[in-house]
């Protein structure tokens, strides 16, 4: 059972959008809903969705918003209406306003919802810097409620990428043999990392990146911004409406105006340049400047890949100091964030090994 979150802080919440729990309003991504909608009208809806795509575009707001449609038709279809005694099958995820189920889940109040993800550490005032296997032994308790046994219950972890080994393997199991009217959503934004197993279990939904119209929609529509700077946003979020909004913060456009100077051709950072950069993202009590750091080399290195394997004559062996400084770089983050390494060099050392990596070497 998922408690109210009034009081709570949420894990990776960005001041000024609403977390995906609260967020009504949902653009694009037609295709992926219509699929799940569709295995959910076969009445053979599979137990666990793996949903992927890059951070920001919707992922965990879709989860939640399937989550409220399953809640609302199913409590439906107990009471005789529904999939099968409606006049008309639903065509799309929406769920009325006035929607208990809506209010209990925009509060993270459901009796059955689940949510897995990152612990807060009430004494240090910070999350957790992975999702423990105590999180996932949650589920013996939610899924042993006879309560929900009659009606759905809906498991959503968010990211599935911030298991650590004895968390993920104990989700498996719980994949492997699930328990009846239950969904999973996996949100993960590099499904690469997780358990080739747990992967196999699930049906996948890929999310692409947000563009054209429904990019500038989303922007105005979430009052990240409006007039003549919706344009100039859409061209550099990569139809990523998390990253739009960072980037209408002051914080989050000198780090990445910073970033994108280190890393421009011939990718030669100065020292003094790099050493600045690196004080700034470490500074003390701003965590989520590190993650915006992580997510910024995430992003370098996806443009480079795909870049660089569409141009002509490229051989596979030419992308391997990219691919190889990918899992190093991911690597020494996370090792930084589990045993609270100095972050600054960190920074120069993850950004020198990117800077290397684009020139080939």
């Amino acid at each position: 059972m998922a408690d109210t979150d009034q009081d709570s802080p949420v894990y990776d919440s960005l001041e000024g959008l609403e977390p995906p729990h609260r967020q009504r309003l949902f653009f694009g991504h037609d295709a992926e809903e219509q699929r799940f909608l569709a295995s959910w009208q076969s009445g053979k809806l599979h137990h666990a969705w793996l949903l992927t795509g890059p951070k920001g575009i919707g992922k965990a707001t879709f989860a939640y918003r399937a989550a409220r449609f399953i809640f609302n038709e199913g409590a439906a279809q107990l009471s005789g209406g529904g999939l099968l005694g409606a006049s008309a099958a639903p065509t799309s995820l929406d769920s009325p306003e006035d929607s208990h189920a809506v209010h209990l889940v925009s509060n993270l109040a459901h009796p059955n919802l689940l949510i897995i993800d990152r612990p807060y550490d009430d004494k240090l005032k910070r999350f957790k810097t992975e999702i423990t296997v105590d999180e996932v032994r949650k589920t013996v308790r939610f899924f042993g409620s006879t309560a929900g046994e009659r009606t759905w219950r809906v498991c959503i972890v968010d990211p599935a990428d911030d298991l650590n080994n004895n968390a993920a393997n104990a989700l498996l199991k719980i994949l492997e043999e699930p328990p009846a009217r239950t969904i999973f959503f996996l949100v993960s934004h590099a499904p690469g990392r997780l358990l080739p197993t747990i992967r196999s279990r699930c049906r996948r939904l890929n999310f692409s990146p947000l563009e054209g119209p429904a990019l500038d929609q989303a922007i105005a529509g979430l009052g990240i911004a409006e007039g003549d700077t919706i344009p100039q946003l859409a061209q550099s979020c990569d139809g990523s409406l998390r990253k739009a909004a960072e980037l209408q913060s002051d914080e989050g456009l000198v780090l990445i105006h910073a970033f994108d100077r280190l890393l421009t051709p011939p990718y030669t950072p100065d020292y003094e340049s790099l050493n600045a950069f690196a004080e700034t993202v470490a500074l003390r009590g701003k965590d989520q400047r590190f993650d915006g750091f992580a997510d910024l080399v995430h992003r370098f290195l996806s443009r480079q890949l795909h870049s660089n394997s569409r141009k002509d004559g490229i051989r596979g062996g030419d992308l391997f100091p990219l691919a190889r400084v990918w899992d190093d770089a991911r690597d020494k983050i996370q090792e930084t964030r589990v045993f609270n390494l100095d972050k600054k060099q960190t920074v120069i050392e993850v950004m020198r090994m990117v800077a290397k990596a684009a020139r080939g070497e």
